[in-house]
C-alpha cells in the first residue's frame, strides 16, 4: 500500500512538471523545431515561453545581452552544463546534442525578433 501511494505521488509529480512548462507560442521552421522542443522541456519553466522571460526571475534570452557577440555559444553551453548564480546545472537533463539544438533555436529566435549582432567595424589608421 505504501509503495502504491509513493508510485501515485511520483506519477502526479511527473505529470505536474510537464504540464506546467510554458507552451511554445511561436511557430519556427523545421530546422529549429527540435531545439524549441528541448528548450521547452528544460529551459522554459524559468526563461519563459519562447525565451522571453515574462513573469520569471530568469532573464529573457531574446535580448541583446545574449547575442553571440556578447554571450557566445560556448558561454551558453558552459552555463547550461555548470549553472551560474541561481541557475542550477542542467547537465543531467540535457545532452550535448540537445544543447546544440537549443542554441540553434535561440539564435534563430533572436534573429526572428530583429536582434542582430553588431558588425565589427574595421579600424581606421
Amino acid at each position: 500500500m505504501k509503495q502504491l501511494k509513493l508510485s501515485i505521488l511520483i506519477l502526479f509529480s511527473i505529470i505536474f512538471t510537464f504540464s506546467c512548462a510554458p507552451k511554445a507560442t511561436l511557430e519556427v521552421p523545421e530546422p529549429y523545431k527540435k531545439g524549441q522542443q528541448y528548450f521547452h522541456k528544460v529551459c522554459s519553466n524559468c526563461h519563459g515561453s519562447d525565451a522571453m522571460g515574462k513573469h520569471t526571475q530568469a532573464p529573457r534570452l531574446i535580448d541583446e545581452e545574449y547575442l553571440a557577440n556578447n554571450f557566445s555559444d560556448a558561454d551558453i553551453t558552459e552555463t547550461i552544463m555548470n549553472g551560474i548564480n541561481k541557475m542550477p546545472s542542467q547537465k543531467n537533463n540535457v545532452s550535448p546534442d540537445e544543447i546544440t539544438e537549443i542554441i540553434k533555436y535561440l539564435r534563430y529566435s533572436q534573429k526572428a525578433a530583429g536582434l542582430e549582432p553588431e558588425e565589427d567595424e574595421p579600424e581606421e589608421d
